[in-house]
């Protein structure tokens, strides 16, 4: 029987299969010894009389109407990344070199905050590993969302835990970020400092609505596409799409409001500290939101014009125009947008020249990219594939971005569309790395085949 190396999943896993009166019993006395370790004397020094350090700093007395255990006042940077894909164990690498002495005047440190928006591995180990090395080599607050790998299941390994449903491992994974200090709900940061910001990790999903219009020629293929996520994620019955539905098939019907739904508690008690400090006439905290799915078509890695609605189907000039037709169905959700800019809009802006007070992360589509559209600051940041970097979709030197600082407000950055178009050589620098690519593969293949007739020979 496989045994499994993480003591932290362990105790999640079989936390979930317990009985319930057991379970709370377990989490009671987990309380307990919480509540016992916050009596030493380390923490209250660490966080003793807030209205005593923000006088001391200077800062502004304000009550935010959030308890305190929602607050990290101390938080002066946030960062952003996605997509890390620490299963390439190029990719674990460049992570641990990243967190291993880093540089904290361009990546995170104590008193910074790491937004991670999805896509670290579909193993709970590699997932777990990947945290420690954020959470203990840079020492900042990290935030995660779970991306379409997470939620992949199927494999011995999770056969073995039991995990053969998507849902409960979605589940597994966030008691399992619990566990590490890895924070998965909304937060107030640097409300110490002059420009505090809530952080609200968003869960999400995809549902076709960012589909390319009159595109679906190029879409013929779709119900044969090896998109892995139809294969390795396995939802409820309740979310099967009507077969008769031939523009989004194997597409799952109604998982983007059922994720939706699980953001609008967090969401709420949000808009109500708005609501308290806008009567008393405050000024109000920024907003990041982060999402691992693309919330609007701006954000797709085709489109060329984020102030226009207009799409040109001239965009597909790189000789891929099937794939990226075919992606944007599984890229995200208009409905994602609404619900971002539902939230406080007087934050969204109406003036160019206003600062930029809500900025959107998202992830998944390995593309970067940097815009502003209706007032919001969009942001996408992948470390993503090996491949990617050496064909400059993504930059070679690709690091943490810093997007927010709690003592200046939002950090200003280039606008970004389409990076290997503007940054990385264009279409010449990727074609001739997909033909060195097909080049070296049919050398494999040769040499595969040449050795195989070599082994019939000495058989025979």
């Amino acid at each position: 029987m496989m045994m499994i190396r993480s003591p932290s999943i362990r105790l999640v896993l079989s936390s979930l299969m317990m009985p319930l009166h057991v379970l709370v019993i377990v989490f009671q006395r987990m309380s307990q010894i919480h509540n016992t370790a916050s009596a030493f004397p380390e923490v209250p020094l660490a966080r003793k009389s807030l209205s005593m350090r923000r006088l001391r700093r200077g800062a502004s007395s304000i009550v935010y109407g959030t308890p305190e255990s929602m607050e990290l006042p101390n938080v002066e940077r946030i960062f952003a990344v996605s997509d890390l894909h620490t299963d390439d164990s190029m990719n674990f690498k460049w992570l641990e070199e990243k967190c291993q002495n880093a540089d904290t005047s361009c990546s995170p440190g104590p008193d910074d905050a790491l937004i991670v928006a999805g896509d670290i591995s579909h193993d709970l180990d590699q997932i777990e590993a990947t945290l420690r090395v954020l959470k203990e080599g840079l020492q900042c607050e990290v935030f995660f969302v779970i991306g379409n790998h997470e939620a992949w299941v199927g494999g011995e390994a999770m056969t073995e835990l039991g995990l053969t449903d998507s849902l409960p491992k979605i589940d597994a994974i966030n008691e399992l970020c619990h566990s590490l200090g890895v924070i998965t709900e909304h937060r107030l940061v640097g409300s110490d400092n002059k420009f505090p910001t809530w952080i609200l990790p968003m869960q999400s999903w995809y549902d076709g609505t960012l589909s390319f219009p009159e595109c679906s020629d190029l879409c013929e293929d779709f119900i044969t596409w090896p998109w892995v996520d139809f294969t390795r994620c396995s939802w409820p019955d309740e979310f099967a799409r009507d077969p008769t539905d031939f523009d989004n098939p194997r597409i799952p019907d109604g998982l983007v409001e059922y994720f939706l739904e699980k953001n609008e508690g967090a969401i709420q008690e949000i808009q109500k500290s708005y609501s308290s400090l806008q009567q008393s006439e405050e000024k109000l905290p920024g907003l990041i939101t982060f999402t691992h799915f693309l919330p609007n078509k701006q954000t797709l890695p085709d489109w060329k014009t984020p102030e226009s609605d207009s799409f040109s189907r001239s965009w597909f000039d790189h000789g891929a125009a099937g794939v990226s037709a075919k992606f944007a169905k599984v890229s995200g959700s208009k409905l994602i947008d609404e619900q971002i800019r539902s939230i406080w809009p007087d934050l969204n802006g109406n003036d160019d020249s206003e600062p930029i007070r809500h900025i959107h992360v998202f992830g998944h589509s390995h593309r970067p990219k940097e815009f502003i559209w209706g007032g919001i600051r969009y942001v996408h940041n992948p470390l993503g594939k090996p491949r990617e970097r050496d064909c400059r979709m993504i930059d070679d030197d690709v690091s943490f971005k810093l997007i927010w600082d709690t003592n200046v407000g939002t950090v200003s950055a280039e606008q970004v569309i389409r990076y290997w178009e503007e940054k990385g050589g264009g279409k010449k620098v990727v074609w001739r790395y997909m033909l060195r690519r097909k080049s070296t593969r049919r050398k494999i293949i040769k040499s595969i085949r040449q050795e195989t007739r070599r082994v019939r020979f000495l058989k025979e």
